[in-house]
């Protein structure tokens, strides 16, 4: 090797150096720089007349696990889901409050029942009286709280998600931004692919998303459910037509009936999808709040609707027991359903093959519209009726049952007979569930303690517009009539002795010992049957509510050790280390001392050559 050639090759050892002395000291300074990925200088060989002559820095790369990033980002966006829900439901649980508490539901239920029992026990008591009316009006407003509480729960949500669809844009925007460099750099400037992976990364927080990388360095960003977010032609413009104020009645829906806000995407071509109709965004932040907007919430409002709907029917609602028919060797029932109210369900229960099945017969004028699961029975068979016209009535009912069962009527009474081969086809039982709208002294001890606080009327659980059980609890007020006479909680009729218990008594046997078939949501669109007393109906929806939360704080708790686990993984591959990063240093030193060695050798053999 030639004095030139060993000069030249230390003195590109020297610049080589002190380019990797550069990359280690900008290591050290952003240790603690967040989405700051370490850098290494790549080393190549110079060569000239086919021999290595010295060395060059190619380049400067970022250590980068993809799969680990990749894994990063789903579990950061599972995280912004987790996040949400177990803020949201915990918020909710304290609405509903903790069991044992005088304040929640069933501690307020509670009271009112022991103010019944106190009124039953002494029914000519003006103290008692006052006592029950109190209690129950302390229930209406508990249960009104709690549903307005409710729904600024889903108005918050909707607050939320403008927030995060706008921050959403502005990521979009940056990224966008950043990309167009990161192109013209061809994907060589580590400063620009942390600044562009730290806004993909908080994007992810927001929803799920899939990156995938271009030959130029460039990125595109899509959801796994395939909504386009980002490619080089630009980002799309994503907007959220949040309704501000909720209502029970709010709810969403692919048409333009909706009633909440929905995201829609805008191409940089003008094409706009509407991102929720077509269930585009699974995860992350947004998902878990339109979850909660749309299911959760709506859920708990559900909830405390059918509480607030057996309360007043369990009060207002005369249960008419089928009688026992005979015609030959057929059995069955008569059901009365004189005064049946719009909305009133007369139940039959049939064996058919030995398959037991519950029909529900709901009063629905002809032309009137059923939404699903319109009783409180989740796994009932449930037949629109109109029972204005007994004929009609008996004539649909018979329809229904099939023709294993013979239908007919006696004015308002229906028959219901089975075929009267034993173990075939039977009838076990069948009632009528009729609201009493008239006087309160009308001889019955049923009566209409609450009213729907929005016409004074009692609940019946029509469907004239829309569900009336939909947002009852927000309504549910104490009967102004039996407010300004609290006799009537006594006298059940005209002639009806202050002594007499008959009506305490009702009450009380209603909500502490008649059982009821009611639906228990489960916080994500499902329902199941219930069968209990109303107070022991409210315990287990608190400790219902108070499940979901637990439920939602331990995935999300579990969430954070997965991300947890993948972040210190990511760090160990991608971060910086000191400790690695001095020996690298003490390295690159030894190499620059040994080129300027060779230079200093050089230096003096061209001296010596020179005095000769």
């Amino acid at each position: 090797m030639s004095l030139s050639t060993a000069l030249s090759s230390a003195l590109s050892g020297l610049r080589t150096t002190q380019t990797q002395m550069q990359v280690v000291s900008g290591n050290v300074a952003n240790v603690d720089t967040p989405g700051y990925s370490r850098r290494s200088a790549q080393l190549v060989e110079t060569t000239g007349n086919g021999n290595v002559n010295g060395v060059r820095v190619a380049g400067v790369q970022r250590a980068l696990d993809g799969i680990l990033q990749r894994e990063l980002r789903t579990e950061t966006s599972g995280s912004g889901y987790t996040g949400v829900r177990a803020t949201y439901t915990d918020r909710l649980q304290s609405l509903f409050g903790q069991p044992g508490d005088a304040s929640s539901l069933p501690g307020v239920m509670s009271a009112f029942t022991t103010a019944l029992q106190d009124l039953a026990n002494d029914p000519a008591s003006s103290t008692a009286r006052t006592a029950v009316l109190s209690r129950a009006a302390t229930f209406a407003s508990t249960l009104n709280s709690v549903s307005n509480g409710i729904q600024q729960l889903r108005a918050d949500t909707e607050t939320a998600i403008s927030a995060d669809v706008a921050r959403a844009n502005e990521l979009l925007k940056t990224i966008s931004s950043l990309d167009q460099k990161v192109g013209l750099s061809q994907g060589q400037d580590p400063s620009l692919l942390d600044q562009r992976d730290a806004q993909i990364n908080e994007l992810a927080k927001l929803m799920d998303l899939n990156v995938t990388t271009n030959a130029n360095g460039t990125v595109n960003l899509s959801t796994q459910g395939g909504l386009r977010l980002f490619d080089p032609t630009g980002p799309v413009t994503l907007a959220f037509d949040g309704r501000g104020t909720m209502s029970a009645g709010s709810l969403y829906s692919s048409g333009a009936s909706r009633g909440v806000g929905t995201i829609t995407a805008t191409t940089p071509g003008g094409t706009t999808v509407d991102a929720l109709a077509q269930g585009l965004i699974r995860s992350g932040e947004i998902a878990g709040l339109l979850e909660l907007r749309d299911k959760t919430l709506v859920d708990a409002q559900s909830q405390v609707d059918e509480l607030a709907a057996g309360l007043a029917s369990a009060m207002g609602n005369k249960i008419n027991a089928g009688a026992a028919a005979t015609a030959g060797a057929a059995t069955g029932f008569d059901v009365d359903t004189t005064g049946i109210q719009p909305g009133n369900v007369m139940t039959v229960n049939v064996t058919v093959g030995g398959v037991p099945k519950t029909y529900s017969f709901i009063n629905l004028a002809t032309g009137g519209t059923l939404p699903a699961n319109a009783t409180s029975n989740p796994n009932d068979i449930e037949v629109a009726v109109d029972f204005s016209n007994p004929a009609t009535a008996a004539a649909a009912i018979g329809t229904a049952l099939g023709s294993a069962f013979t239908v007919s009527n006696t004015g308002s009474t229906i028959r219901i007979l089975d075929d009267g081969a034993a173990g075939t086809s039977d009838v076990s039982a069948a009632s009528a569930s009729i609201t009493l709208t008239g006087s309160l002294q009308s001889g019955s001890p049923e009566f209409a303690l609450f009213v729907d606080g929005a016409n004074g009327q009692p609940f019946t659980g029509s469907f004239a517009n829309g569900s009336q059980k939909t947002g009852l609890a927000a309504r549910l007020i104490v009967n102004p009539a039996v407010k300004l006479d609290p006799n009537l909680l006594v006298k059940y009729a005209a002639t009806t002795p202050s002594g007499d218990t008959t009506r305490p008594a009702l009450m009380l046997d209603r909500l502490t010992s008649t059982k009821f078939t009611l639906g228990l949501s489960n916080g994500s669109g499902g329902t199941t049957a219930y069968t209990g007393t109303m107070l022991d109906f409210s315990s287990r929806v608190v400790a219902a509510q108070g499940e979901i939360a637990a439920g939602a704080a331990r995935l999300d708790e579990g969430q954070k050790v997965v991300q947890s686990s993948i972040e210190s993984r990511f760090s160990a591959a991608s971060g910086v280390s000191i400790d690695q990063e001095l020996t690298n240093l003490v390295q690159i030193q030894n190499a620059y001392s040994a080129n300027a060695r060779i230079m200093s050798a050089v230096k003096e053999m061209m001296d010596l050559l020179m005095r000769i």
